[in-house]
């Protein structure tokens, strides 16, 4: 009896230190999850971030959108990113293309959708027809895209802005200018491109600059992983005026990195329609893959990005202070 006795308190000490040891395995990657609640604030500036959603409502594009509805009703963002892929898997043709209704109109259809939307163009989109990606901006009251790249300024408060840049990063990536499988690439000039970016971030006053483009500087995915020519040509004005994100999509999954002794934080939230495995390398802080979309809320002095799946939990939260 007595034996049977020992065996029973080991066998429980054991299981306790195995689930303890799952338990921690689990929650350590996402060091931030122990305060992810969505909280409305009247004050703060809130928008969402989705990418690579096109899919004419199959796969988990509608499960998505549904979710976005729900936690825009919550949070009333005013305005929302779209990193391209917009169309998947090759554009649009025109702006009467029936999958402006199939793909978009008819899938964010919450009241709570109804804001402007802005989008980059992605290289599914360079399949198609990118100037009626543009000039779609015409017909719909959402759709905001006033060229192939652009910027605004948002105030904050009296006395904080946010400067908010968008990119056209298929023309700049080689790849995509051999064939003819992307029809409008070769006729974008990057280099004017290169040097707007440029001129925009050294002239910017705004106290936060926030950068937004299809394909990752960094990325840890096995799929597509790191862009080469975006780490050649856009991560050193990221880091000489001093930007404070980069936002992109391209790898269906979530993923939040950051180059050691750098300031940047890098976030991929390419989850709109089509998760895939992920991974993790050097650069990265944390690594997700499931169907979803990310908050952002700005306040004065702070920034908080969550990445909320499409059954409306909040997977991980970046929080950054502004200094």
């Amino acid at each position: 009896m007595k034996k049977n006795r020992f065996i029973i308190v080991v066998f429980v000490a054991v299981f306790s230190v195995i689930s303890f040891a799952a338990t921690q395995k689990k929650t350590k990657p996402e060091n931030q999850k122990n305060d992810l609640a969505v909280k409305s604030d009247k004050k703060a500036l809130n928008f969402f971030v989705i990418s690579d959603w096109g899919w004419n409502g199959f796969k988990d594009q509608q499960i998505v959108a549904d979710q976005m509805g729900l936690q825009a009703d919550k949070i009333h963002p005013q305005f929302i990113v779209s990193c391209g892929d917009n169309f998947q898997v090759a554009g649009v043709a025109s702006t009467q293309d029936p999958l402006w209704t199939n793909s978009f109109e008819n899938v964010y259809k919450s009241l709570s959708l109804m804001v402007d939307w802005y989008p980059v163009l992605g290289n599914h989109d360079y399949k198609g027809n990118t100037q009626a990606e543009i000039d779609y901006s015409h017909i719909s009251r959402r759709w905001r895209m006033k060229d192939h790249y652009y910027t605004f300024a948002r105030k904050i408060n009296d006395s904080i802005s946010a400067r908010f840049i968008f990119l056209d990063t298929p023309p700049l990536v080689e790849e995509y200018h051999k064939g003819n499988g992307y029809p409008d690439v070769a006729v974008q000039d990057t280099a004017k491109q290169i040097q707007w970016l440029n001129d925009v971030l050294a002239n910017s006053t705004e106290q936060w600059k926030l950068v937004f483009g299809h394909h990752p500087v960094y990325s840890a995915s096995k799929t597509h992983g790191n862009t080469p020519e975006m780490i050649q040509k856009v991560k050193p004005l990221l880091e000489k005026y001093h930007a404070q994100f980069y936002f992109c999509g391209h790898d269906h999954d979530f993923q939040h990195l950051r180059e050691k002794g750098k300031d940047v934080d890098y976030v991929v939230t390419g989850t709109g329609g089509e998760p895939r495995p992920c991974s993790m390398d050097e650069h990265s802080i944390y690594s997700h893959s499931a169907a979803g979309f990310s908050e952002v809320t700005f306040h004065a002095d702070s920034i908080r990005v969550i990445f909320m799946g499409a059954s409306g939990e909040a997977q991980y939260a970046i929080e950054r202070a502004y200094r």
